[in-house]
Parts: structure tokens; C-alpha cells; sequence
């Protein structure tokens, strides 16, 4: 979608300037046929020319790798497929419908010209009248003139913006991988020790439920913390108030949350067992971000606090992720052989991490195993008293797990009669010493007779990463204060000199390896860009120079760039704000195209270079605003934010969306709005100074030849006077 907001404002830019070309050739007295036939044909190749940079700068981005490839390549298909088709469209359909139906007031004998009439008239420049025109050409007589000072000045401000983008924002949040979204929703996740039971886990959950819900969560972890009545008054619906004053019934008192839903651990059968690294995740999904009265990070803070000092587990939190999963801002991975050694390490750095300011939920996924209770029965003892491993194996079952021996019926329903210890001796170990089995001879004899109970531990789960033992650890970042990336700076210098045992590596991985990848390819996504749009306009102007001039208007539009990001206090995004710049230099220089193609043709036509410039300048400067202004007016929505609903047929205040895309819109329309004077000023200007560049070279070349000649004439004594 965002492809197709950033082509609605450029898909009328080919239409607009061979439209505009017909209409100025109509003013000038030409009949709407031959002005629609000879006004296309005269811009066709800068338009041609200027629509192949523009793909020129997308096409790299096809072949994007990864995920975030993934994500991404509908922009550049959408924007091929719809500029391809608008030229199609501007140099086919649009003429041949201005030839039909375009009027335009104050064209006098359209059907007396001739056709040495028409082309004449269609080639002269436009009049310069009107307060526009007029300041416009008084600022660029003056321009041209000095084109060094000109040049100069675009270069120091492009500098200054830079540095000023630095100061506002750079030196306290200077880049981002990914734009901060305020997420839809929300996980609390639990993790108990190993080997805890069922109840024990409910209860946990249940006091996690409680503090998001805004009852008392603290204290300890015993069955009559939360009575069955509290559980069901502390959810009874709070009424909040949306950002547009209606009311909404919530399950918290924490005003932007929807609903709360959980995911707790369930067994089949009655089993008392279970696996310990089944997931218990309270989620909370929040108000659409239109009614919303306060920032959902505060939400996330706030109840970040509230479950902190719940004991008895390991609590966690992790905002839901919009868009492609990028991993933890913190991500490290060590690797080694043994296990044991590998779980040591990452305490270590697990307790250095977390001392890092604003990082939060630091975790790993190292796993000591379930503790357990083994019983090793002597068989030579077990077969003097007659007894089978089945039957001390079954006894010990009946016991623990229980035996249905009978049911009774009561009000038309049946009831199990289980045999079994009660629960608070299944949780001593002494009693399992002391468990009475029976033996064939009638007599019962205690398991500790019979076998040896021994303490054991299972091994937890083992990750391997190219055949190599893996424990990841993990940490969010408090976005809203420090940027993942500086962040994960401060955990690498931090880490630099920590000491690994031999055959033990550590490294960061995540969020920094898919930022790296995305670094590198568009690092090299921007340089094929520029080569394919320095081969393009090469090809079509057959100079080396006129290509450098238009170019020089990319890297100068950069300082609106950084004006837009400073303005708005947006940080340098690696991928949207660096996916506006590669957009930025193939929209850029399609209206130089234009102007360049148009300056060098009145030069063919006999005139001079300042009289060039300025009629080429005052020609185009309707079509250069014009498209400009479409461009800008396109993406505006995604800057503001303001749209329409078409579901509830409403304009909407807020969007979703314009949180992915802002930074990029805002790169475009300020590097677009800087363009715009480059191309009606700098441009010019540096033409004017490489033709004056140009004449004397070729001046000082005419004298060196005139020398050269007369010396080839002249005796040693007149050669040695020289």
C-alpha cells in the first residue's frame, strides 16, 4: 500500500510535463493535433530517460535477501509495475486526449499556421511575465552569475543540516534498525522452576492475572494468597474513556488494555507430570491505537512493575512484534561442548548485561533439568521376599498416581473410588522411603528394603548451531530512552574483554546480524543505484559532465533529508530511512533531466549560455513545482497520519500504518522539497559554471595551439625568447 501512496504522487509526473508542454505549445498559437504530436515529441526522451532512473534507484531493492527482503520487495514491484505503466500512459493516452479535448484561452489563428509556424512557436521559450517569473529569473540571473558562491553555499548548508539533525536528535537516539511501532499487544510470560507442579504454576499465573488486572499481586506463593471470590471480583469490567471521549468497558484498570487472555499449562489425563518448558503466557491486547488516551509503553511499564516482585519465577515481558520478526534487541549466543560449563557463562553475563541502564528482561535458554526422584530396586532382595519389579513398579503407581477400585452413584451420576496417598505425603520423600509394599506371603515391606532412592537430574534441552552446544541469551531495551543499537554497543565493549574458557566462542547475533545484512545490501543497493542512474543519463546525454551536474542534486538533497528527520526528531532508520534515500536519488533528478535536455537545446537553437539557462529555467519552472508538489502531496497522509475510513466512512486522525512509513515519507518530502530548489537554482548554476569551466579550457587549449604554431615558424634565437 505504501508503494502505491508513493506512486500516486509520481505516476502524474511524466503526464504532467508533457501535458504541460502540450498546453504551452496551445498558448503559443499552436493547433491542439500538432501541439499534442510535436509537445511529446520533444520532452520524450528526458521523460524516458527520467522514468528509467527512477527504476534505475528501485530495481536493487527486487533482490533483497532474508526476511526483511520479504517484507520489502512489494515496494519496488508495485513502484516498477505502476511507473512503467504511467509512461506508457502519459506518452500514448494523455496526448492523444489533450489532442481531443484540451482548450486553452488566448490562442489566436490555430488553423492559419503553418507548420514552420507551429514548430517555431511550440520551440520558443515561455514569456517571462507575471511576479513569479519575473523574481524567479531575478534569483537566477543572480545565480548564475556567481555559481561558485551558489555551489558552495548548497555544500556548507548540506553540512550544517546534517550536523544540525546530529544535535537535535543524533547524539541522543542517532539510528534505529526498525521504527519504533507501539505494538497491538503484549506477552507475560512465566517460567517456574523446574519440576514445579500444576497448582503451583495456576497459582503463579493467577497472581500475574491479578496485578495486570490492578488487585494485589505480592506476598507469597501459598493457596490462600488469592481466594476463588478476590479471582473473580479483581476482573470484574472497569469503564475508561477513548482519545475521542466515548466510553469502553476494560478488564484492568490500566485504561488501554482490551482484553487479557491466558495460556496455562494443561495435562491429559489427571497426570501429575508435565514438561517443563511448556509455555505460560498471560497476553494482553490493547485498544486500537486511534483510542488510545496515553502511550501503550507506559502501559507495557507500568505493568512491567506490577509482576516484577511477584515471586517463585522467572517473569519476562515482550511487546508483540509488528512486521518481521527481528529478534531481540540484545541477542548473544555462546557456544562450546559442555553443557554444565556453557550454563555457567551465561549467568555470568546474564548479571553483567542486566547492569547495562534500561535493559530489561534479561533471559536465557539454558535448562538444568527436571529434578528428579530415582528408585533402584535390588532384584536379588525383591526375589527373596517374591516380589517382581511390575508389582513394586504397580504399587508404587497406585500410590502416587492412584487406582480406581470402585464408583458409587448418586443423583444419576457416577463417581470414581480412587486409591491413593494423600497429596501432602506424595510430596515428602520420606514417605516414599517408608512406603509399605506388599509381599505374596501377606506381609508388607518398606521400599527402602527393597530399593535405593537416589536423587537424580534429567539433562535439559540441548540447542546445537553447526553441531556446537548453543545457550542464547536474550534482553529487551526501553526503546523510548536508548536505542537498541547503542544499547547493544554498550553490551559489546562491555563483553570485549570477558574471559572465555578454551573452544568456547561468544557472539551477537538477532537483531544485530539481520542489521548488518540490511547494512551491507543497502550499502551496495545505493551504489548500483547511482551507477545504473549515471549509465542512464550518460547514455542519453553522451557526456561525462551533464550526468555529474544532475547527480550532484542527490547528494545535495540529502540536507532535506536530515532538515525532515530533525524536524520531526526521527532518529536515521537503517531500513526505512535508507529506503527514502535510495527512492530519494531516482526521484530527484527526473526534473533536472528535463531541465538539462531543455537548456541544451535552446543552445542548439543559437542561444547563449546565460540566456539558456534562464529561458530553460523560466520554461520549466511550472512542471518542476507541479510535479514536486503531487510527489509531496502524495505522501503527505503518511506523515500527519490522517486518512480515510471507508469502514465507518470517518476521517481518521491516526494511522497505524504511518508509523511504519513516516520516516520514509519524511525523507522523501524534505529531500523532495530541497530538489525542487536545487533544480530551479544549484542546477543551473553548475551548468553555467562547467560552461564557463569548458570555454576557457577550450580558450587556454586555442592559445597553446596559436603558440605551438608559431613556434613550429620560428628560428632557435626567436624559440629560446618564447
Amino acid at each position: 500500500l505504501f508503494g502505491l501512496t508513493l506512486a500516486l504522487g509520481m505516476l502524474v509526473d511524466n503526464a504532467i510535463v508533457i501535458i504541460e508542454n502540450i498546453y504551452r505549445y496551445m498558448e503559443q498559437g499552436a493547433p491542439r493535433f500538432e501541439a499534442a504530436k510535436r509537445a511529446t515529441s520533444e520532452v520524450a526522451y528526458p521523460i524516458i530517460g527520467s522514468t528509467l532512473t527512477t527504476l534505475a534507484a528501485f530495481s536493487p531493492m527486487l533482490f533483497w535477501p532474508g526476511i526483511m527482503g520479504e517484507f520489502m520487495r512489494y515496494l519496488p514491484l508495485t513502484l516498477i509495475v505502476t511507473l512503467t505503466s504511467s509512461l506508457f500512459v502519459a506518452m500514448v493516452i494523455n496526448p492523444a486526449l489533450a489532442s481531443m479535448f484540451m482548450k486553452t484561452t488566448g490562442t489566436r489563428h490555430q488553423n492559419k499556421l503553418s507548420i514552420d509556424a507551429i514548430t517555431a512557436a511550440g520551440e520558443k521559450p515561455v514569456e517571462i511575465k507575471g511576479k513569479m517569473l519575473k523574481r524567479y529569473t531575478r534569483v537566477l540571473q543572480f545565480a548564475i552569475k556567481r555559481p561558485i558562491i551558489i555551489v558552495m553555499t548548497a555544500f556548507a548548508s548540506l553540512v550544517l543540516l546534517v550536523q544540525g539533525w546530529m544535535l537535535v536528535i543524533g547524539l541522543e537516539k542517532p539510528i534505529e534498525f526498525f521504527p519504533d511501532i507501539q505494538p497491538k499487544s503484549m506477552y507475560i510470560n512465566v517460567e517456574p522452576p523446574e519440576g514445579a507442579d500444576l497448582e503451583y504454576i495456576d497459582r503463579l499465573v493467577k497472581r500475574v492475572e491479578v496485578a495486570i488486572a490492578g488487585g494485589v499481586a505480592g506476598g507469597s506463593n501459598s493457596a490462600e494468597d488469592i481466594s476463588e471470590e478476590m479471582y473473580a471480583n479483581v476482573f470484574e469490567s472497569k469503564q475508561h474513556q477513548k482519545a475521542d471521549g466515548s466510553s469502553f468497558m476494560g478488564p484492568s484498570d490500566l485504561g488501554n488494555i482490551k482484553n487479557i487472555f491466558t495460556k496455562a499449562v494443561s495435562t491429559a489425563g489427571g497426570a501429575a507430570m508435565f514438561s517443563s518448558n511448556t509455555p505460560n503466557n498471560i497476553g494482553v491486547r490493547f485498544v486500537d491505537l486511534d483510542e488510545q488516551k496515553r502511550s501503550v509503553s507506559e502501559t507495557i511499564e507500568d505493568i512491567r512493575n506490577r509482576v516484577a516482585d511477584i515471586p517463585g519465577a522467572k517473569i519476562t515481558i515482550a511487546a508483540g512484534e509488528e512486521g518481521p520478526a527481528t529478534g531481540a534487541p540484545i541477542n548473544i549466543e555462546i557456544a562450546g561442548d559442555n553443557l554444565v560449563v556453557l550454563g555457567k557463562l551465561s549467568k555470568q553475563i546474564r548479571e553483567m548485561i542486566a547492569k547495562i541502564p534500561h535493559v530489561l528482561d534479561v533471559r536465557d535458554d539454558y535448562s538444568e533439568g527436571t529434578p528428579s526422584i530415582q528408585v533402584v530396586i535390588d532384584r536379588q532382595k525383591a526375589a527373596l521376599f517374591g516380589l517382581t519389579t511390575d508389582m513394586i513398579g504397580f504399587a508404587l503407581k497406585t500410590a502416587y498416581n492412584g487406582l480406581d477400585v470402585s464408583s458409587f452413584r448418586e443423583r444419576n451420576k457416577d463417581y470414581d473410588i480412587t486409591v491413593q496417598l494423600p497429596e501432602a505425603d506424595r510430596r515428602l520423600t520420606n514417605v516414599l522411603r517408608e512406603l509399605m509394599i506388599p509381599v505374596p506371603s501377606g506381609e508388607m515391606v518398606p521400599l527402602s528394603t527393597l530399593a535405593d532412592i537416589q536423587y537424580t537430574g534429567a539433562s535439559g534441552d540441548i540447542v546445537r548451531i553447526d553441531n556446537r552446544r548453543v545457550v542464547t541469551i536474550k534482553a529487551n531495551v526501553n526503546e523510548t530512552i536508548i536505542p537498541g543499537p547503542v544499547a547493544r554497543a554498550q553490551a559489546e565493549v562491555l563483553l570485549k574483554e570477558f574471559p572465555l574458557p578454551s573452544g568456547y566462542a561468544l557472539d551477537f547475533t538477532g537483531e544485530l546480524e539481520m542489521q548488518k545484512e540490511s547494512e551491507e545490501f543497502l550499502v551496495k543497493a545505493f551504489v548500483i543505484a547511482l551507477f545504473l542512474i549515471f549509465f542512464v543519463l550518460v547514455s542519453q546525454f553522451n557526456s561525462i559532465t551533464l550526468p555529474f551536474i544532475i547527480m550532484t542534486s542527490v547528494v545535495l538533497s540529502l540536507g532535506g533529508a536530515f532538515l525532515g528527520l530533525a524536524l520531526f526528531r526521527q532518529p536515521f532508520g537503517i531500513i526505512m530511512t535508507s529506503v527514502g534515500v535510495i527512492s530519494l536519488a531516482g526521484v530527484v533528478v527526473n526534473n533536472a533531466i528535463v531541465l538539462v535536455d531543455y537548456i541544451n537545446k535552446l543552445r542548439k537553437r543559437g542561444l547563449g549560455v546565460q540566456e539558456a539557462v534562464v529561458a530553460a529555467g523560466a520554461t520549466r519552472l511550472r512542471p518542476v513545482i507541479l510535479t514536486a508538489v503531487t510527489t509531496i502531496l502524495g505522501l503527505l497522509p503518511m506523515v500527519t497520519g490522517i486518512s480515510f475510513d471507508f469502514h465507518h466512512l470517518a476521517i481518521s486522525w491516526v494511522s497505524e500504518s504511518s508509523q511504519w512509513w513516516r520516516s520514509m515519507a519524511v525523507v522523501v518530502i524534505f529531500g523532495l522539497m530541497v530538489a525542487t530548489f536545487l533544480t530551479l537554482v544549484v542546477v543551473p548554476s553548475l551548468y553555467s559554471l562547467f560552461e564557463e569551466l569548458s570555454q576557457m579550457r577550450r580558450r587556454a587549449t586555442a592559445r597553446l595551439q596559436h603558440v605551438f604554431s608559431r613556434a613550429g615558424g620560428l628560428n632557435g634565437e626567436e624559440m629560446r625568447r618564447i
